[in-house]
């Protein structure tokens, strides 16, 4: 009789904690972490910023570049398929981290660091980093070394905004075929006249043309070099010249060097 008892007052217990596990269940099914991913975020830029100061960079090795990167995935790499309530936030998170991920597996492998593609992935964080303070505002404690990340931020989101404009305006389509009595039978002259948009002054700029063929076969050629001050606003005049275009070359490519772009 007292075993019958202690069955049947166990039901309504077992019926809660069922009930309990259920609603907690589809509670963290909801949750959403974008508080969380801002709060690791922070303290992961705080971690690597402690790091990076104890050496200079002529003093830095490959092993020491690599664990900047693993103190903010370790703290920021849980939110890759966690829940976010904004959208846009939660694609900034999952493309911050495909970053660091990517960086770290660049020089895994490597006795040494390219310097040029470790700061080209530190312009893209910069970007990054900028956009998501935009959204809610990272709560590190070095608020100094934010602040400058978040103005190269800005310049690398500028510069991007005038090397696009350029890729626009400098399209092969509105480069114009020549010819003339200074023309040879077997070469075709190109020649452009750009408007500059971009709302700076454009200092200097190297242009690459490559040629291909009728099957896609890459030809590397001529480099313009522009050292005259292209002036906001005003027109400038590029050419060069293709070989035995009407035969073997089929179309071209324009080319311009980030790594060169100069402007005020």
């Amino acid at each position: 009789m007292l075993k019958k008892l202690l069955r049947v007052s166990l039901i309504p217990l077992l019926l809660m904690l069922l009930l309990i596990t259920i609603f907690k269940s589809i509670h963290n099914s909801n949750k959403t972490y974008d508080s969380e991913f801002i709060t690791s975020l922070a303290k992961g830029l705080d971690e690597r910023w402690k790091v990076t100061d104890l050496k200079n960079y002529d003093e830095r090795e490959v092993e020491d570049y690599k664990s900047y990167i693993d103190y903010e995935l370790i703290e920021i790499e849980q939110y890759k398929n966690r829940k976010f309530k904004n959208p846009k936030l939660k694609r900034l998170a999952n493309t911050y981290i495909n970053i660091q991920r990517n960086e770290r597996k660049a020089i895994e492998s490597r006795d040494t660091v390219d310097m040029y593609e470790w700061n080209d992935y530190q312009d893209r964080r910069f970007e990054l980093l900028l956009d998501i303070n935009s959204i809610v505002a990272i709560p590190v404690q070095d608020k100094i070394r934010l602040d400058g990340i978040l103005k190269d931020g800005k310049a690398v989101k500028e510069f991007n905004r005038v090397y696009g404009i350029l890729v626009d305006t400098l399209a092969p389509k509105d480069f114009v075929a020549e010819t003339g009595s200074d023309v040879s039978g077997n070469e075709k002259r190109y020649i452009g006249n750009f408007e500059n948009t971009t709302g700076h002054d454009i200092v200097t700029i190297y242009i690459g043309i490559d040629y291909y063929d009728k099957d896609d076969n890459r030809y590397v050629g001529p480099l313009i070099e522009s050292y005259d001050i292209w002036k906001n606003g005003t027109k400038k005049s590029f050419e060069f010249s293709i070989l035995d275009s009407d035969t073997q070359i089929k179309y071209f490519k324009v080319f311009i060097s980030k790594r060169w772009l100069r402007f005020n």
